[in-house]
């Protein structure tokens, strides 16, 4: 699974990146529908934002979470993602026992 990171605002530390890497690893059990997952952090008036963009199977999954905190907001993202990608996951197996 690629993740791309992008940060404005600030600049993501070597310590953060592997946080973020190391949460997003959930996402491993469904990247057989990921290609591609995009994420961008930014500093808004003292608060963190984590936007999260997926790239499955001809859609496109997204969240976006607010915190005081990046890794708090990080971790909640990952959660949300997660919790989409076992839905879409769940409709096209549904899907699948139709036809």
């Amino acid at each position: 699974m690629e993740l791309n990171i992008t940060a404005r605002h600030f600049e993501v530390t070597e310590e953060l990146k592997k946080f973020t890497e190391k949460k997003f690893k959930k996402l491993d059990r469904y990247k057989h529908l990921v290609l591609r997952t995009d994420l961008i952090l930014s500093d808004e008036k003292g608060l963190k934002v984590a936007e999260g963009k997926i790239a499955a199977r001809g859609n496109f999954l997204v969240a976006k979470t607010t915190s005081h905190d990046v890794f708090l907001a990080i971790d909640e993202l990952a959660d949300r993602l997660l919790k989409q990608l076992k839905t879409f996951d769940e409709k096209l197996k549904s899907k699948k026992k139709t036809q």
